[in-house]
């Protein structure tokens, strides 16, 4: 497992726990990739930050922290985009996915599909959220679960924010599946997690089977992915 080389697909709320169980469980060849930079509002989240990485690029500053736990990190500052997808994450062995918008988890999603790599994904929004790895041609996908980008109004963390201990629940969870993957336990994928912090019974995971008419069953996903495909619903906000 130390061997392994895993992206990241955002370096904030759910990446930031994600990265560094993993750094500190042996995973030590880490590649992450976003384009923000920390801010003081998102400190009670991105546990790799503190005050004194206000102001400055995720990406490095999170290579700093990780790089105390023993692992090798490589950065890309900038954005997971359609023309460059397949060939990025067909370059590892495992990706994880913590973006805050439905159109990089798709992305992720689909590029995952096309090069065969197994993918970890994650959403969260005020006090819940949910998680699914997935194993390409072998077990459900992002599509199987939502479909297609939303095209109606939907509350995302940025919008409705997220309460901390959530996206660090969820993170851990999604070290959890990729470390199983990772050790061959291919009984990871296709399952959904549910995390609802305000009920009686939080956690809850249930199997989910392949959609039938899925892109990635039918294997109709294009090829290259393009930008179109890919674009945020337009804004409704007044």
């Amino acid at each position: 497992m130390s061997d392994a080389r895993v992206l990241l697909v955002g370096a904030g709320g759910l990446g930031s726990p994600a990265a560094l169980v993993l750094a500190r469980s042996g995973v030590r060849r880490l590649t992450l990739i976003d384009d923000d930079q920390v801010d003081l509002s998102n400190l009670h989240r991105q546990v790799l930050y503190d005050d004194g990485d206000v102001g400055h690029s995720k990406v490095h500053r999170a290579a700093k922290r990780l790089e105390r736990e023993g692992a090798t990190v490589e950065v890309i500052e900038g954005r997971l985009l359609p023309p460059i997808a397949v060939d990025l994450v067909g370059r590892f062995d495992l990706v994880i996915e913590g973006a805050d918008n439905f159109a990089t988890k798709f992305l992720t999603s689909d590029a995952c599909q096309l090069a065969g790599v197994p993918v970890v994904q994650a959403g969260a929004v005020r006090w819940a959220g949910w998680a699914l790895a997935s194993l390409p041609g072998r077990s459900a996908c992002l599509r199987c679960v939502f479909e297609d980008i939303p095209r109606d109004r939907v509350e995302t963390c940025a919008v409705a924010g997220v309460v901390g201990a959530v996206v660090g629940v969820l993170g851990a969870l999604e070290a959890a599946l990729a470390i199983r993957l990772l050790h061959g336990d291919e009984t990871a994928a296709g399952e959904l997690w549910s995390y609802r912090a305000l009920a009686a019974h939080p956690l809850r995971a249930s199997r989910v089977r392949p959609r039938a008419g899925c892109s990635c069953r039918e294997r109709t996903l294009p090829d290259p992915l393009t930008v179109e495909r890919y674009a945020p619903p337009p804004c409704t906000n007044p």
